[in-house]
């Protein structure tokens, strides 16, 4: 019997919370008004490298990240490049992207997800080099 990728919920933790906004300061004020929400600390992530549907590529972010409920919140600007952001963007939304969990063994569910036929959307390393706003 071929092992298969089983997702606990029991155990699932969300680490963060990823949104996508036009305007992530516009969004920091709203988000920290509504919900007493940290004040959002801001950067740039510029030319960041990845692989976006099985290809190279560099893009570039303005970022905002704060806390609530013990779970890190992001929001996202796209300026350029293709990537899922981009993506998301192109589809004239905003509001929540992806959410993240930590797991153990990464490799073994890629693989496991690749004999499925299910390839990465996009992969790279986070967090990038950083440029902190004032």
């Amino acid at each position: 019997m071929e092992k298969s990728i089983g997702i606990d919920l029991g155990n699932l933790k969300i680490n963060h919370i990823c949104y996508i906004y036009k305007d992530v300061e516009k969004q920091a004020k709203i988000m920290e008004s509504l919900f007493n929400m940290p004040k959002f600390i801001f950067s740039e992530d510029l030319d960041h490298s990845a692989k976006y549907r099985g290809k190279d590529t560099k893009f570039s972010l303005k970022l905002g990240i704060s806390r609530c409920f013990n779970v890190q919140i992001e929001i996202f600007q796209w300026i350029e490049g293709d990537c899922v952001y981009k993506e998301f963007n192109d589809t004239k939304r905003e509001g929540i992207h992806h959410f993240g969990v930590f797991i153990d063994n990464l490799q073994e569910y890629i693989d496991e997800f690749q004999k499925q036929g299910i390839e990465p959307i996009q992969t790279g390393t986070f967090p990038p080099r950083l440029k902190y706003l004032t």
